[in-house]
């Protein structure tokens, strides 16, 4: 076990200065426990810089904590606790700091839910938890429980979250993490409350960021830069592919393909807890094989962009960063005088790789006609909850035709609405 002091920089208080926690490192992880000491800049080692005030007493006491937590991490009882009740036992016998009345805290069952969950979702849900604890801060016991939350605590929070910058949606976001885990807490018997029960969330609807036809066309033949032009072809693969989601595109197997077709789970129904999981089949038309076959992968992916990474979100941000540069580009004087800046007037602004999904939908709607049922099979929505949809067989030739009458129409093979 080790135990050694760390300044948290991430998040500077009011004041300018950071906290000042412990690290403990077992076998089971690590876990932080805050000293209430706080510094504006790093230690020495387990010596607080002159530059602040009272850096002797905060030494010493600092000092003193270390001490006493490294007895306590020496007593014997100790051998079987998780790091949870380590802590817990850390903070009253040395901080003097009761636990709270985690059982039915809020924040305390947000993370319960988060745990539950993958990688990313997980962060989200953490990330909820956190803004709770901060908003409860000086509350009441009361008001920090599941039974204690009402209508009255959602508008607070609602109020709190505007306060501090949030937009509408943002706010919505939240207020529906908090509704789902209060959803989970039901089931699991933590509580009969739900004050979501006729509560309205605000939503600000906003615009699809889809692409015209036209634009893309002058996006595809732009004479885009040599290290621009994989991230171009991974957007119109997308798009080919009608607006497959990154994630699924680059999740995608040889072996997934067959048959002139690719067959996938959408990652985001494909969740713990999903009643249905319906499996996207798409054709491969010729725009998307040639793109296919300029991409070849060491690693059995379909494509080769995932060769050597170990995570899609780096990839989408680079492609991301790449799109919104293709364009006319110039150097301009930087800080210092140099002539060495690059500016972009890029073609599509605001353009994502989620924009290809966008477009897909939307040509295929405005432009072409195509029905919204088989829009949505295209994209992998389920169509109807109506009982009468399970007993109608679904036409994988509709969505063949549907993306081929699309990629025909974008690359200037056909004619839109006649």
């Amino acid at each position: 076990m080790k135990i050694y002091p760390y300044v948290d920089k991430s998040r500077a208080n009011k004041d300018g200065s950071f906290p000042v926690y412990f690290i403990v490192s077992t076998k089971q992880g690590r876990f932080f426990v805050n000293t209430g000491i706080t510094t504006c800049d790093k230690l020495v080692g387990m010596s607080f810089p002159q530059s602040d005030a009272n850096w002797k007493r905060k030494t010493v006491l600092l000092g003193k904590y270390f001490a006493d937590m490294t007895s306590l991490c020496l007593e014997r009882d100790i051998a079987g606790m998780s790091n949870k009740e380590l802590k817990e036992r850390i903070q009253r016998e040395v901080f003097g700091v009761k636990p709270k009345d985690s059982v039915n805290a809020l924040a305390g069952v947000v993370r319960a839910f988060a745990a539950t969950k993958r990688e990313q979702t997980r962060k989200i849900y953490e990330n909820t938890a956190r803004k709770v604890e901060v908003f409860l801060d000086g509350k009441t016991v009361k008001h920090s429980t599941l039974d204690g939350i009402d209508k009255e605590w959602l508008d607070s929070f609602s109020r709190w979250c505007q306060e501090n910058g949030m937009s509408v949606n943002g706010i919505g976001k939240e207020l529906r993490n908090v509704r789902a885990v209060f959803n989970w807490a039901r089931q699991k018997g933590m509580t009969q409350n739900y004050p979501f029960m006729g509560y309205r969330i605000k939503q600000e609807e906003t615009a699809p960021n889809n692409i015209s036809a036209e634009d893309l066309r002058m996006l595809r033949n732009y004479p885009c830069e040599t290290w621009q032009k994989p991230y171009v072809d991974f957007f119109f693969l997308s798009f080919f592919l009608a607006g497959i989601n990154p994630v699924d595109l680059l999740s995608l197997r040889r072996e997934d393909y067959k048959d002139g077709h690719i067959s996938f789970v959408r990652t985001k129904t494909n969740k713990e807890g999903a009643t249905v999981i319906r499996t996207v089949t798409l054709p491969v038309v010729t725009e998307a094989q040639e793109i296919i076959d300029r991409y070849p992968s060491r690693d059995g992916w379909l494509v080769g962009f995932m060769d050597c990474r170990n995570d899609y979100r780096s990839f989408t941000r680079q492609a991301n960063d790449a799109l919104q540069k293709v364009g006319p580009s110039w150097k301009v004087r930087d800080k210092v005088g140099k002539l060495r800046k690059m500016e972009y007037a890029p073609i599509c602004g605001g353009i994502t790789l989620y924009s290809a999904r966008y477009s897909f939908g939307s040509i295929a709607a405005n432009d072409l006609d195509i029905s919204e049922q088989t829009i949505g099979q295209c994209l992998g929505h389920s169509w109807s909850k109506h009982v009468t949809a399970r007993y109608i067989a679904h036409d994988q030739k509709r969505v063949d035709n549907a993306v081929r009458k699309v990629v025909e129409y974008v690359v200037g093979n056909a004619t839109g609405k006649p």
